[in-house]
């Protein structure tokens, strides 16, 4: 029988029977959520993926490294196109963080118009960061325990189509940034591609700490990476992931090379 990787997320109900804050009661989760994993969209959590969960160790080790020397704690992970692997990369670098359980991590889905990692984690119907933007949800009431103690994830939530970039445009975004980190030991938020022709990408960088391009080999041109500096601020350009190097390596995906900064 084939494996499927399986992530529980864990929900409480308000007071109005709808989904509210997460709760954990002697080590065990309530209420858990199965998450399944889309077969096109492979997470470390499936064993048959190895080589990939060597690749994000190593991703995860640098990133951690940075976190511990230089004290980042907010990520954005983007791309110069739609399709390059940004959110296949920030999911499975949150999941590579969260099972080792040294940190306390928070993965939020910032693609408020796309929703790809809320859609493939099958998370569309819980509340998340678009309610909270909105005003209508606490921050702990869009923010869902996984089954990694340390790992907990926020959804895009409902979001109404002509709602962006307005709701981040006010001071909630930077609020929900400044309690996570109150929380939180690391924050990765998957965003919009830099091609998407919106200011959101620019709102949703503007408090976090870092952030990181990936790009897709043989696809992702020079004008791209060029626009990620002029673009985003280049102060917070922490590195290139390499999304399909197989000439590199005998597999489908490798993720390296986030350097080092000096304050």
């Amino acid at each position: 029988m084939e494996h499927q990787s399986v992530l529980k997320v864990t929900t409480s109900k308000d007071n109005n029977g709808a989904p509210g804050a997460a709760k954990q009661v002697s080590g065990q989760t309530t209420g858990a959520t199965q998450i399944r994993s889309d077969p096109n969209f492979p997470l470390v959590l499936d064993h048959n993926h190895q080589v990939a969960t060597e690749s994000f160790s190593i991703l995860r080790s640098r990133l951690l490294n940075v976190h511990n020397k230089l004290g980042t704690r907010s990520v954005v992970i983007t791309s110069g196109e739609a399709g390059d692997g940004k959110t296949l990369v920030a999911t499975n670098l949150a999941l590579s963080i969260g099972q080792l359980g040294s940190k306390r991590i928070l993965f939020v889905d910032g693609d408020l118009r796309a929703g790809t990692a809320t859609r493939v984690l099958n998370l569309k119907h819980l509340p998340g960061l678009g309610d909270f933007l909105q005003g209508r949800r606490a921050f702990e009431s869009v923010v869902h325990v996984t089954e990694f103690p340390a790992l907990s994830i926020v959804p895009t939530g409902l979001v109404p189509s002509k709602a962006c970039p307005q709701i981040l445009e006010g001071p909630k975004w930077t609020e929900f940034i400044e309690q996570a980190k109150l929380k939180f030991d690391l924050i990765i938020v998957d965003s919009l591609p830099l091609s998407a022709p919106v200011a959101d990408l620019e709102l949703l960088t503007a408090p976090c700490d870092a952030i990181l391009f990936v790009v897709y080999m043989r696809r992702t041109n020079r004008q791209a990476l060029q626009r990620v500096t002029s673009r985003l601020d280049p102060k917070k350009f922490l590195g290139i992931i390499v999304n399909n190097a197989d000439e590199i390596y005998d597999y489908d995906y490798n993720y390296y090379t986030i350097r080092s900064q000096s304050k």
